[in-house]
């Protein structure tokens, strides 16, 4: 019996880091759909967001089982639980990288401004930076320093989004107003950008938790 539990486990951890692997491709091709404004490639992004909203469906369901049929208490209880919070999250980060798509698909058929984008796409590179490193400390069993080093960059993500808000209203003082969308959708796209760079935190947080206990505030 214990043996079959350990499976479940493993089987649902394995699901989880193929999972986050999915959302890690998803984040980097909406960096290069931001950067070449390909329409092509945006669509491709939208579209498998369907596919990791049924994998996210499939892990719950695999966690509840663990749960139900385990019954686990202390390290594994806080396993299991923040099993289901992370994959509640990366489910989440993949929708960002989905709305990017649409935004971008949505855009008027003109050249993104180049400095605003050029940092937009920088605060999405450290965004992407972050995930994958905490990820990469799930899969290694690491510990809570490591976590929290993962996402040490987050208030250079903050920064960055500000320094793009100023970038955005600068060039559109210079602009006409039939530029005023393409600079909204720009500001949006840095929005979903600093989320990432938030949800990868609260992994981090969630990866703190199963070894200590306790729930840091990392953001």
């Amino acid at each position: 019996m214990q043996l079959l539990i350990e499976k479940k486990r493993e089987a649902l951890r394995a699901g989880i880091l193929s999972l986050g692997e999915q959302v890690a491709a998803g984040l980097h091709r909406s960096l290069e759909a931001l950067r070449h404004q390909d329409s092509d490639l945006a669509r491709r992004i939208v579209a498998d967001d369907a596919l990791i909203n049924r994998e996210r469906r499939f892990l719950e369901q695999q966690a509840l089982v663990v749960l139900a049929s385990h019954q686990p208490a202390g390290r594994d209880l806080r396993l299991i639980g923040a099993s289901l919070e992370m994959i509640a999250e990366l489910e989440r980060i993949a929708d960002h990288a989905a709305d990017v798509a649409r935004i971008l698909l949505k855009a008027p058929a003109l050249p993104l401004p180049q400095e605003p984008a050029k940092r937009i796409g920088l605060m999405g590179d450290i965004a992407l930076a972050m995930f994958t490193r905490v990820m990469a400390v799930y899969a290694e069993n690491g510990d809570a320093d490591q976590a929290r080093a993962a996402v040490a960059r987050e208030d250079e993500v903050d920064a960055l989004e500000e320094a793009a808000v100023r970038d955005v209203i600068a060039w559109l003082c210079d602009q006409q107003a039939s530029s005023c969308l393409l600079g909204m959708q720009l500001l949006w796209i840095a929005h979903h950008y600093e989320r990432v760079a938030d949800r990868a935190t609260n992994i981090a947080e969630r990866l703190v938790y199963i070894e200590t206990a306790e729930t840091p505030e990392l953001n």
